[in-house]
């Protein structure tokens, strides 16, 4: 009995004795709390990745939509830009490799729309707790994914590029050129095959007038006799035939617009009165072959002063359906009213416009006349039923500045956006006020910088590509 309360007594003390439980608790407790704050930073690694993959997918759709806004593209072409972005954007990433693999997208037409998607996988370090807990405590790897979806243009574009190459550009030709060239490199890519291109620009150089090379003859008349063979076209003015005007100085209506007698009068036709047209900066009608816009662009030149207006009207012309039979098969503008089409011009200068050109039936001719009474001054009236060229003053109220910015307007209201480009320092003079109220809202740009030209036909370029594609 004395044994058995010895044990009973040895027992009940040594199921009171606590102070050596702490220990194994508290390395239960560090355990559970190691694999709690590990774990969190397996999650936060996997929702940093997940933020990085959507940044991705984000570029990598914004930029096929670019593509997709001017060029057809296969699912092969389209599956390669993708991966392209994603090695740009995530080269440093571990998950490079899955995302590319799990690689998703799906194209709508229809709705102008592309869908990207994709998934990846990341190892985790403490969940697993090296391989021994994955089964009790979580996985060795944890998944993420997302997707984006980003609009594409549906659209068409058809631009007129209207540039000066006036004598005052001499010495910015090459700069000229460049802003040009860059332009077509971003709206027609290089590699952009002709068929697939969404973006067709007529290139317009003007000075005293626009070389319209061999569409010259059909807009003067050609067909009556009324060509005077050169290939400097200017502008036209209304016509009276005595029972009717016909108002179409500030329209695109047909240049064989007059059908009451026939033939028609010289005078419903336009004019040429100039020969200090660039003989060899050649109006180039629409078109999506990016070697004939190089080429054409490397070819300005500078020659002559300054009609802004017919610059203006040829710009206008080359995206005119009125326009459609003059131009090739390629060139043809569409209709206004298709919806599938989006039409823009940019109007560029670095001058005042002063020259003006009007078609004269009959004109007084004066001079000293010899005669049996000897020497006297006589005026006899001629005939002429040509073209003139009348220099003016520069100024934004004379004459060819007043008829560019209703030319501009009238565009404007035949629903074409413009954008306006003075490149110069004098933002108060002629040119830069003509070329303000030609732009449309928001679209003024001034250049006084060979680098702020190039950067402004970029920009443009730019602005028009995110008009199409949120169109």
């Amino acid at each position: 009995m004395r044994y058995l309360h010895s044990f009973r007594s040895l027992t009940k003390n040594f199921l009171a004795e606590s102070s050596g439980s702490i220990l194994p608790i508290f390395g239960l407790m560090v355990i559970l709390m190691l694999v709690i704050a590990g774990g969190a930073f397996d999650i936060s690694r996997t929702v940093n990745a997940r933020e990085k993959l959507s940044y991705a997918i984000d570029a990598a759709a914004l930029s096929v939509a670019a593509d997709l806004s001017t060029t057809v593209m296969s699912d092969a072409e389209i599956t390669q830009a993708l991966e392209d972005s994603f090695r740009a954007n995530l080269s440093q990433a571990e998950f490079l490799d899955d995302v590319i693999v799990n690689l998703e997208f799906d194209v709508d037409p229809e709705n102008g729309t592309i869908e990207v998607c994709s998934s990846a996988m990341l190892g985790t370090y403490f969940i697993d707790l090296g391989g021994y807990g994955k089964d009790a405590l979580g996985p060795d790897v944890l998944g993420f994914g997302t997707c984006g979806s980003v609009t594409y243009s549906r659209f068409d574009v058809e631009l007129a590029l209207v540039l000066d190459v006036t004598g005052s550009m001499r010495n910015d030709m090459d700069t000229l050129r460049d802003a040009a060239d860059g332009l077509v490199d971003i709206l027609i890519p290089d590699g952009t095959d002709e068929e697939d291109s969404k973006v067709r620009i007529s290139l317009v150089p003007y000075s005293q007038g626009v070389n319209l090379g061999p569409y010259a003859d059909k807009v003067k008349g050609d067909a009556y006799g009324y060509s005077d063979g050169s290939d400097c076209v200017t502008e036209r003015q209304d016509y009276d035939d005595g029972s009717e005007t016909f108002e179409v100085k500030y329209t695109d209506d047909p240049y064989d617009y007059y059908d009451e007698t026939d033939p028609p009068p010289a005078a419903t036709f336009y004019g040429g009165g100039s020969n200090r047209c660039s003989s060899v900066s050649e109006m180039i009608p629409l078109t999506a072959d990016r070697e004939v816009l190089v080429d054409a662009i490397a070819a300005l030149d500078d020659n002559g002063g300054t009609a802004g207006q017919t610059g203006v009207v040829w710009g206008w012309n080359s995206l005119s359906p009125f326009y459609a039979e003059v131009w090739p098969t390629d060139s043809k503008p569409e209709a206004y009213d298709n919806d599938d089409v989006l039409k823009f011009a940019i109007i560029m200068t670095d001058g005042d416009n002063n020259r003006y050109y009007e078609f004269v039936e009959e004109e007084e001719n004066c001079g000293w006349q010899y005669s049996w009474s000897g020497w006297r001054w006589e005026c006899n009236t001629v005939t002429v039923n040509d073209w003139r060229e009348r220099g003016e003053s520069e100024s934004y109220s004379n004459t060819s500045s007043t008829d560019q910015r209703a030319l501009c307007e009238a565009m404007k209201e035949a629903g074409i956006e413009i954008f306006g480009v003075y490149f110069g320092s004098n933002n108060s003079s002629a040119g830069s006020r003509n070329m303000q109220s030609c732009a449309s809202d928001g679209n003024y740009y001034q250049a006084t910088s060979a680098d702020e030209l190039i950067n402004a036909f970029s920009n443009i370029a730019k602005k028009i590509q995110q008009i199409f594609i949120s169109s």
